[in-house]
């Protein structure tokens, strides 16, 4: 079982300079507990706000010389990028980290797909091409051409690591885990899926991997996390932060069809939606839920501890615990 940070680098009260000056200490408090990674995910806002970041590569490759730890994207939204932009960015992030980068991917939302202008009616195709073809360019192919992507020439820099960087391919639907076997290194569980989604995806991917004929494989889960040695000060840290985190997927209809949960002051809605969504409480109760993910398949948590300006003590607190209390149970 590896452990990594998923970090909300976005904000409106900082720049990123800043920003990243401010999650310093975190990250090397992670690297001092033998954490493995540290992630940022993309998103596109209309305006200022905390979370994820419209250009996470450009984050990370600020963050690369800084940190020791793996980086990665949890995840990067592809009908957002050219696929041959995205051979070309990863292949140099992967040189400026020295072989320490991992592509996450994901689908994203049709709302995003039209706002980039993929046809949303084969926006599949376009996925699995795009797979295909960052695969195919990072091992050297002369271009690429698939269903629904044609590419002329190759990308001329290879990246340090054999074959490219680890693809994590997200996704809720059997067709993410047909790609995460077909063209992947792992699946990702992004923080709005259920336990039970993580669960049945992370089964499926396994069977995938099987009729493949094909061994190993990540099963990474990002989750929303607090812990604290009173499990009473964690839920109230997680009733303030992680509920406005919610309150966000709610609103945006990721977290189900219940017309009420949009409604939800961020305490309620946190209460509500803690055992399928989130790792907070004591070091024991935290490592128990991380058992029960182990149980369903997952080899990795990315502990989300940053949402919504969490404070950097509250945060460096659960570093703490995790890293004295919890990670060593699993080592």
């Amino acid at each position: 079982m590896k452990f990594g940070l998923a970090l909300d680098f976005a904000t409106a009260e900082r720049t990123m300079e800043q920003q990243l000056d401010r999650y310093l200490e975190l990250i090397k408090l992670a690297e001092r507990y033998n954490f493995d990674s540290v992630t940022a995910g993309e998103t596109y806002p209309n305006r200022p706000s905390s979370g994820h970041v419209p250009s996470p590569l450009l984050v990370l490759a600020a963050l690369a010389p800084r940190t020791k730890l793996r980086i990665g994207t949890g995840v990067t939204l592809l009908p957002a990028w050219h696929p041959l932009k995205l051979a070309y960015d990863s292949a140099m992030l992967d040189q400026i980290s020295g072989g320490r980068f991992i592509l996450g991917v994901g689908v994203s939302t049709a709302a995003l797909q039209r706002r980039f202008g993929v046809d949303t009616e084969r926006v599949g195709d376009f996925v699995d091409d795009t797979l295909a073809a960052l695969k195919a360019l990072w091992n050297g192919a002369d271009g690429f051409e698939g269903k629904y992507l044609k590419i002329q020439g190759g990308i001329g820099i290879q990246p340090v690591q054999p074959g490219g960087p680890p693809l994590i391919v997200g996704g809720t639907l059997r067709r993410s885990t047909e790609r995460a076997a077909e063209w992947g290194d792992g699946w990702f569980a992004s923080t709005n899926y259920t336990f039970e989604q993580v669960a049945q995806q992370a089964g499926r991917y396994r069977e995938a991997m099987e009729r493949r004929g094909k061994e190993g494989g990540a099963v990474i889960v990002n989750r929303l996390t607090a812990v604290a040695e009173d499990e009473g000060e964690a839920r109230r840290v997680a009733g303030e932060y992680i509920g406005r985190s919610l309150q966000r997927y709610a609103l945006m209809g990721m977290m189900g069809p219940d017309p009420e949960l949009p409604t939800m002051p961020s305490d309620q809605l946190f209460a509500r939606s803690d055992e399928r969504w989130c790792l907070v409480g004591t070091p024991d109760q935290v490592a128990a839920r991380i058992q029960r993910y182990a149980d369903a398949g997952a080899t990795q948590i990315q502990f989300r501890l940053s949402p919504e300006e969490t404070p950097p003590e509250v945060a460096a607190l659960s570093i703490e615990l995790l890293g004295t209390q919890v990670l060593p149970r699993f080592s």
